[in-house]
């Protein structure tokens, strides 16, 4: 694997997994509208601001230059809420002041036709075809965000199977009439491959999300 591969985190989580890459969680704002940083910083990690909580009047350009100071490693937009005028500001604002060093989720690539675009890896039956998608719409200036698949369901096969779907690029489970999909650390390395193959700059995941759901034994 020869893209960048960031595990978000908050800063007390390094040693959970050493000698990776690192994101660090705990950017954005407090209920009162002041900026709200960690409190150490993870060395070289790119910033991951989200929108819980925005201001409710448009930024003066100091806050911004404020908040691109704490983003020199660079900065993912982890934001959920519809756009509206201050979350738009934070876009553009800071990929004025970064030069181009962020990430931004797709509905705020309009208004920032510069940045890399964070895409899910959801649930899909041919992972080749999804990455080709985005590839086509995206054009080298995406990266992938990594979300260990869990999913289960009712089946009418009783019997127990394990298996690997190759076109999917998960492994499969059924016991007892219940059917689970479910990724493992070589179905994770075969899903990034195949994104680099076809244009993904990076690849990020939640660390919580990935310990928790990743069958990595």
């Amino acid at each position: 694997m020869s893209i960048p591969f960031y595990f978000a985190m908050e800063e007390n989580e390094t040693e959970i997994v050493p000698g990776v890459r690192y994101a660090q969680l705990g950017f954005g704002f407090s209920e009162d509208d002041t900026l709200r940083f960690p409190e150490h910083r993870i060395p070289n990690a790119p910033a991951v601001i989200n929108d819980r909580f925005l201001p409710a009047t448009t930024l003066e350009p100091k806050v911004l230059d404020q908040l691109a100071e704490a983003c020199q490693n660079g900065c993912i937009l982890d934001f959920e809420r519809p756009v509206n005028e201050v979350s738009a500001a934070i876009a553009v604002g800071l990929q004025k002041r970064l030069n181009q060093k962020i990430v931004v989720p797709p509905m705020l690539r309009r208004i920032c036709p510069d940045a890399l675009v964070q895409i899910p890896g959801l649930l899909c039956n041919h992972w080749e075809k999804f990455m080709q998608r985005i590839q086509a719409q995206y054009r080298n200036r995406w990266v992938l965000e990594i979300i260990p698949w869990h999913y289960s369901l009712l089946t009418k096969i009783t019997t127990s199977e394990n298996g690997y779907l190759r076109e999917a690029c998960c492994s499969y489970h059924i016991l007892n009439g219940k059917l689970r999909y479910y990724d493992t650390q070589e179905s994770i390395d075969e899903k990034i491959s195949i994104a680099e193959h076809n244009g993904c700059q990076a690849a990020i995941t939640l660390l919580r999300e990935y310990t928790q759901n990743a069958q990595l034994d």
